[in-house]
């Protein structure tokens, strides 16, 4: 049975689109079993679909549909009870926007018992941290969120940082300190960037997470402590475990439960939403926003995910925001060659740039472009910093610097 849907501007529409770029009958929408397809009625603007303008096509989730001023994304949502609402876009958690998909990955770890270890896997930008801080939240634990990212551990005092240590245990240490495990007592300790735990003290790390106890720095003897740990991991725990740097003991005690947060371009229907809320967050509603902005914003694969999607409202609003409308040519060529005016594939790859896209203004423009186009292959920042050849710590730089822009007040 084929089921059709009219959209339009016309009040008889099924689907009733207004403004001036939108004819009376714009298009078909009709599923016929599993297909989904759109039609062009004849409309005046057209229809686009990825970009390109099409007379009828299929239709798949994730694809992105432009009928006059109007943007949709295709998104598979499961029909029943509360489908509606899965498909609402809202804070599906503290500091966490989003629809359907991302309320489903957090879902388990509302439900997890309060003490269980939890690993939160997913690529760069994808609110790892206020993930972490929201699963301490749901837990109901009396203590503190103590977060440490496990990349800046110095390892000839990481022993001392996490553990504690005894005044003038050794030299520098002018008073006592309680440590990380103790100063998150009865609350979460938050290990950022597990992977990167120095090697030689993932033995302390798991004999910690087995007794709850720890031993600071100059003690003789062992101290209780109560703490949850909630880590977080650009890749699965596994996989360094398979390449000889993670103890294979250490995942099977970190990983009560495994979060994983899908990234920006597998939930391109929180896309437009998302930037509407950065505009706002910045600077109020006044701003108009173009519609063939909010496409190319759909189109594009985001691999620094919503970090980037917030940083490049703040430019754009600190750039533009007095024009009073933000356009699609205000977007960094780098957006715009992936996704070019002659319109992109059903995935999403553009044609090659054009010499203007191609050139940087200086070095550091030609290694953050390249830096974005090994995210897209590596999906951990540190496997994309090696495949160009630069450190991980210069690939955060080339990212941080992106901040510091106009705008931008992080």
């Amino acid at each position: 049975m084929t089921a059709r849907a009219i959209i339009g501007r016309d009040e008889q529409c099924q689907v009733v689109l207004l403004g001036d770029e939108v004819s009376r009958k714009h298009a078909e929408l009709r599923k016929d079993g599993p297909v989904l397809a759109i039609k062009d009625l004849d409309s005046r603007n057209g229809v686009h679909v990825n970009g390109v303008k099409v007379a009828d096509a299929p239709l798949a989730a994730g694809d992105v549909v432009r009928c006059g001023e109007w943007i949709g994304v295709v998104a598979a949502v499961d029909e029943g009870a509360g489908a509606a609402q899965a498909r609402a876009f809202r804070e599906v958690a503290p500091g966490l926007f989003g629809s359907e998909r991302l309320a489903a990955a957090l879902e388990p770890a509302r439900r997890l018992a309060n003490d269980l270890a939890v690993v939160i896997q997913g690529e760069t930008g994808t609110g790892k941290e206020d993930a972490a801080r929201t699963v301490h939240a749901w837990s109901g634990r009396s203590g503190k969120f103590v977060s440490v990212n496990c990349a800046t551990l110095s390892k000839d005092l990481a022993d001392a940082e996490l553990f504690g240590h005894r005044k003038g245990a050794f030299t520098g240490a002018e008073t006592s300190s309680e440590g990380l495990f103790r100063a998150a007592a009865k609350g979460s300790l938050f290990l950022d960037e597990v992977l990167e735990f120095p090697v030689a003290l993932q033995p302390k790390l798991l004999r910690a997470l087995s007794s709850k106890r720890v031993r600071p720095v100059g003690e003789a003897h062992d101290l209780e402590v109560d703490v949850r740990v909630i880590c977080a991991a650009q890749e699965p725990l596994r996989t360094a475990v398979e390449e000889g740097r993670f103890r294979p003991d250490l995942q099977a005690r970190l990983e009560g439960l495994v979060v994983e947060l899908p990234p920006l371009r597998e939930r391109r229907e929180d896309i437009a939403p998302l930037f509407c809320k950065f505009v706002r967050d910045a600077q109020g509603a006044s701003l108009r926003i173009e519609a063939r902005l909010i496409e190319a914003l759909c189109l594009y694969d985001w691999p620094l995910n919503v970090r980037e999607l917030q940083l490049l409202a703040r430019r754009l609003v600190g750039v533009h925001g007095h024009e009073g409308v933000l356009k699609r040519s205000h977007l960094p060529d780098h957006m715009l060659a992936r996704v070019p005016v002659t319109g992109v594939s059903r995935t999403g790859e553009g044609s090659a740039p054009t010499p203007r896209q191609a050139r940087r203004s200086t070095d550091d423009d030609g290694e953050f472009a390249a830096l974005m186009e090994a995210l897209r292959r590596e999906k951990t920042m540190a496997k994309a910093a090696a495949s160009i050849g630069i450190s991980r710590a210069r690939a955060y730089r080339l990212v941080s610097a992106r901040k510091g822009e106009p705008g931008d007040d992080e």
